[in-house]
């Protein structure tokens, strides 16, 4: 289903959350994928992919262009992020067969492999090479972008939370009704707040928002919109509570699965594998630093990750990197 529906937007090229929303129950439909995640989770998880733009204030998506890029540590693998039209696809899939006789010859050391299949978003696909130059050339040939490393060079990129905050604007007064405030702890992350929510405010807050809610960080009487996951962050920041993990022998980077990351560093973190994150159980034993550790055991795991590689996401979130010792089993 997600694969049809990546081909949709591919084609389409962007349009209205209505029409995506639509578009994605008819195919849920015909499907009849009853265990499908939400219309919305489907869009994030195509934005978190790199497959889309999403603009979620104005309601309006697009389809990103089309890129091969290299992935680290793959042993020579290469990804394709964005859109994916029928006929770049079928190119794809008959190299040896291409027209364009340079295509062709390429195909001897450019190889498509089977999609990787994933549940909650459209299958991977990825090409060996014997050379990322022969990569370079297979892209020049086709009319699409070619990366080397895009992760990486993303990660150098991450916005910081002043960027992130300022992005949409400052609110001034009330953010909207039914306001709550992220908690410091416990079984619930937003806990109502009495009155309207006027400023001055500080930290993270929610509001109910036609169907849907607007989150937004204050700061004094300046109220930054921003998506859940930067406002959650920001307060995480600022309350010094470090929820970010990292195995070294597993190459393994763990956010909360209820605070995931903020989809610029969750895409980075994306692009080292081309796979959504997977859920993760960690067994976190409370230390010295009892008041460090986060009260959440589920975590979402992001794979391919090296040390500097999640040092340089944590660092751009004001996280410090909590490193989970090798011995112990996720």
């Amino acid at each position: 289903m997600h694969d049809e529906l990546l081909l949709w937007c591919s084609e389409r090229g962007a349009g209205s959350l209505d029409a995506f929303r639509d578009a994605y129950a008819w195919l849920e439909k015909s499907k009849q994928e009853n265990s499908a995640p939400d219309w919305r989770i489907a869009l994030y998880n195509l934005q978190v992919l790199g497959h889309a733009e999403v603009d979620w204030e104005a309601r309006t998506w697009s389809v990103t262009p089309p890129v091969l890029t290299t992935m680290p540590n793959s042993g020579g693998h290469a990804l394709l992020v964005g859109q994916r039209p029928l006929w770049l696809m079928q190119r794809l899939e008959r190299l040896h067969q291409d027209p364009n006789a340079n295509v062709a010859a390429l195909a001897q050391s450019v190889v498509p492999i089977p999609p990787i299949r994933q549940a909650a978003g459209p299958s991977a696909r990825m090409l060996t090479m014997a050379d990322p130059e022969d990569c370079r050339a297979l892209c020049e040939a086709l009319g699409i972008a070619f990366e080397d490393r895009a992760a990486d060079q993303l990660a150098l990129r991450l916005p910081r939370f002043q960027e992130m905050l300022s992005e949409q604007g400052v609110q001034r007064g009330p953010g909207g009704i039914e306001p709550q405030k992220m908690s410091e702890g416990g079984s619930d992350i937003w806990t109502d707040i009495e009155g309207h929510g006027e400023p001055p405010l500080h930290g993270a807050y929610r509001y109910q928002r036609y169907n849907t809610h607007r989150y937004i960080y204050w700061i004094g009487m300046s109220g930054f919109i921003a998506d859940k996951r930067t406002v959650m962050y920001a307060e995480l920041a600022r309350a010094e509570r470090w929820v970010l993990r990292y195995n070294a022998l597993r190459r393994e980077l763990y956010a909360p699965n209820r605070m995931q990351l903020p989809h610029l560093h969750a895409r980075a973190a994306i692009l080292r594998s081309g796979l959504l994150p997977q859920l993760a159980m960690l067994n976190l034993q409370a230390g010295p630093d009892r008041q460090q550790i986060p009260e959440h055991k589920s975590y979402v795991k992001y794979v391919n990750i090296d040390e500097p590689f999640a040092r340089q996401v944590a660092e751009s979130l004001y996280q410090k990197l909590q490193l989970v010792p090798c011995n112990r089993t996720p």
